[in-house]
């Protein structure tokens, strides 16, 4: 099983390592391949994402990485694509599309953050009506990934991250899975590989990956293709939570994965492998 992920944050955005000690780290773990993904950059919050000057100084330094370590691994220029972002994104190998902010007539809001805040959004703009919430947060999701198109659909139902003990909505809920499956149909429509996000298992203790077993097993159904990826902030997390993850898709009845190429197609097909 070749080991790769194309969703790597260092610190030209919220990452807390150099791209260099991220490669590094995959090194250290058997990647073949790699790929950077910074926030892309957008008018605001750039302790997030970048801005124009770390851009260009973040696309030299990958450039840089991918001339060292050639004959070591394969590193691709990535960025994680979201809904207010601004980058030109030709300039990059590929794209992630992710929704961390969803739009409302007098404020931005931002999923993405602590669960406090996220209680907050939904008492003062869904009327403490966490399925409304959810659904809203889906009906932007699909419609950014369809229009958008980008290579790969990165954690799909973000919106769980907060919601572990199921105290502010339930993810059982028909509204809720409706609207979880419909996002999942533009996202097929848009030709997006979905990511299989082990970012929050290694950031937040959850038990199992983005997107939700029963969005995996749809996913399957409809014939669409999945990418282990870590999502990672912290060089030591570069595969934290792949053998679970791994078993999981095993378990629905997946075979093989996408991986990003280690040659020059972006990317190949591996088979799935216990890593246990």
């Amino acid at each position: 099983m070749i080991l790769s992920s194309p969703h790597v944050h260092t610190q030209f955005c919220d990452g807390k390592n150099t791209a260099e000690e991220m490669v590094l780290s995959a090194l250290e773990h058997g990647f073949q391949s790699i790929g950077l993904s910074s926030h892309a950059k957008q008018h605001f919050d750039h302790q997030y994402a970048m801005d124009t000057e770390r851009e260009e100084a973040y696309i030299r330094e990958v450039r840089r990485l991918q001339k060292k370590y050639e004959d070591k691994i394969r590193i691709w220029l990535g960025t994680e694509l979201d809904l207010f972002c601004c980058a030109e994104t030709g300039r990059f190998d590929y794209v992630i599309g992710s929704l961390h902010l969803i739009p409302t007539a007098d404020r931005i809001l931002g999923v993405d953050n602590t669960k406090e805040r996220l209680l907050n959004i939904c008492d003062d703009v869904f009327d403490k009506d966490g399925i409304a919430m959810a659904i809203e947060y889906f009906r932007y999701y699909g419609a950014y990934i369809y229009a958008q198109r980008p290579h790969i659909a990165g954690h799909m139902d973000l919106i769980r991250k907060n919601n572990m003990e199921g105290d502010i909505f339930d993810e059982s809920d028909p509204r809720y899975r409706k609207a979880a499956l419909n996002a999942l149909g533009m996202v097929r429509n848009s030709g997006a590989i979905i990511e299989v996000n082990t970012g929050a298992m290694a950031r937040y203790g959850a038990k199992t990956p983005y997107p939700d077993r029963f969005l995996l097993e749809e996913w399957l159904n409809m014939g669409g293709e999945v990418i282990l990826s870590s999502d990672c902030h912290r060089a030591e997390h570069i595969m934290t939570g792949y053998a679970q993850s791994v078993d999981l898709l095993l378990s629905i009845g997946y075979k093989t994965v996408k991986v990003l190429g280690t040659g020059n197609a972006l990317f190949e097909t591996t088979e799935l492998k216990p890593l246990r």
